[in-house]
């Protein structure tokens, strides 16, 4: 039942699709030539424009095919989406302008494509978030779920269980965990109903959709035996990284000697080309900032009040730990009274903490300030948060790979962030997140998670 409903959404989704785009289409083409906000010269009319209706339709579908966008994919997040759909606009629009350049068939106004792809982005991304909210109600409610066996009974399984757990809408139903010792008990309040060397008769008596291994890098020994048992591709299956072990670096394939290989890929940020990208996109977007949040002005409102609230400076500077290992002065907007300001991590109702330093710091306007950081270079929009000299020698000894979260410029906003790791959060796991950013760095990643970070400061409240 769950794979009719599957495709059935992902069929109601290509439909729906369909139909945005044509009341786009036709809603662009209303604004360019019969809403009179915009001079429409010597063209009049363009009545043929309901004939490349369906060449316009089918254009759209192809790339949002090619772009991943009827990919079924779990958990989701609408930012996510929302990128997609625009990656696939993007593209499209730039496929019809050559196809009215190259043809006088298709001749569309460039206009009507402009408007077009305005308004497809934001119907595709309503139409598909609507459709997504439908299918979690349904799964909340055991309608398309699959049935889940999972294998592995240490921390990463456990993470893993937890979070399907908490997120019923993903549409995962726990049936099982396999150990890979024990034989019973249970891990995470579900069943261990077996351990990995009898996998072949679990599989077979309890009929699963899916499994998914969660097994530590000490037993990925008896990994591959399982995925050849499963090869018939009736039950389908996916692989979590270990989050508790050694963190695997991307790899990419490559041939030596007419042999084909696997070999470590650099990290992205490595390149001098991708760090002038990512600097100049930093110190637009920080450019930017700066003379929006000052002619609005949040920037003056924000330091009134701090100098208001209390005596003292209106900036907080503390000396942090950057790129390569160097020391800078961080800004914050100055949340406490003048020299109670430590290392420590702050208290819920801390008496240091002024009336208007509680509100910026639970809306993180406190740290609007480091947009200079940004402007001077010495911070990323993105990147690992910095920490004081003194607590970074402490952890370079406790944590491995800790100082390679210093090959990149420190960040106002980073991937373990915007995954929850904030603030007096696991500092094991906010290291594993920081290097899976570094080793998978993109400038598509950094809007991503800037827009995260937006929604989530709407959406919560963080610092105490």
């Amino acid at each position: 039942m769950k794979i009719h409903i599957r495709s059935l959404f992902s069929l109601i989704s290509f439909f729906l699709d369909g139909l945005m785009v044509a009341i786009s289409f036709m809603g662009a083409n209303w604004i360019r030539f019969h809403s009179g906000w915009i001079q429409v010269w010597s063209v009049t009319s363009y009545p043929h424009y309901r004939t490349f209706l369906a060449s316009f339709i089918l254009v759209y579908l192809v790339v949002f095919k090619y772009a991943g966008l009827y990919r079924q994919r779990r958990g989701l997040s609408s930012v996510d989406e929302l990128s997609k759909v625009l990656q696939g606009v993007f593209i499209a629009s730039i496929v019809l302008s050559a196809l009215t350049f190259l043809t006088k068939f298709l001749a569309f106004s460039r206009l009507v494509i402009v408007f077009s792809a305005i308004l497809i982005t934001v119907t595709v991304w309503i139409g598909r978030t609507l459709l997504r909210r439908t299918q979690v109600y349904l799964r909340r409610r055991g309608i398309g779920v699959t049935r889940v066996l999972i294998v592995g009974s240490g921390e990463t399984a456990r993470v893993l269980i937890q979070r399907l757990h908490k997120n019923p809408g993903l549409g995962y139903r726990v049936i099982g965990v396999v150990s890979e010792s024990k034989s019973s008990g249970e891990v995470e309040g579900f069943k261990i109903v077996g351990i990995l060397s009898h996998f072949s008769q679990l599989v077979k008596k309890l009929n699963p959709a899916e499994v998914i291994f969660a097994l530590p890098a000490t037993a990925h020994a008896q990994l591959i035996p399982m995925l050849v048992l499963l090869q018939n591709g009736q039950v389908k299956y996916k692989i979590v990284s270990d989050l508790f072990g050694l963190i695997t670096h991307p790899l990419e394939n490559d041939v030596l000697l007419d042999m084909p290989i696997f070999q470590m890929k650099e990290a992205p940020l490595n390149s001098w080309y991708n760090r002038l990208m990512k600097r100049l996109f930093d110190f637009g977007a920080a450019l930017i900032g700066v003379v929006l949040l000052t002619v609005v002005p949040v920037l003056p409102l924000l330091a009134l009040g701090v100098k208001l609230s209390s005596r003292g400076p209106i900036f907080f500077r503390q000396k942090r730990v950057g790129r390569d290992g160097k020391h800078f002065s961080m800004l914050k907007f100055r949340s406490m009274a003048a020299g109670t300001e430590t290392v420590a991590f702050t208290a819920k109702n801390d008496p240091r903490v002024t009336k208007f330093g509680s509100f910026i710091r639970k809306t993180s306007l406190d740290e609007l300030p480091q947009i200079f950081n940004v402007l001077m270079g010495d911070m990323s929009l993105v990147g690992p948060r910095p920490e004081v000299p003194g607590l970074v020698e402490k952890f370079e000894k406790e944590i491995p790979r800790y100082f390679e979260r210093h090959q990149v410029k420190s960040g106002i906003t980073g991937w373990a962030q915007v995954n929850g790791f904030r603030g007096n959060t696991s500092l094991h796991e906010r290291i594993k997140y920081d290097i899976y950013y570094i080793e998978n760095w993109s400038l598509g990643l950094d809007v991503k998670i800037i827009i995260r970070t937006i929604l989530d400061i709407l959406e919560h409240e963080h610092a105490y």
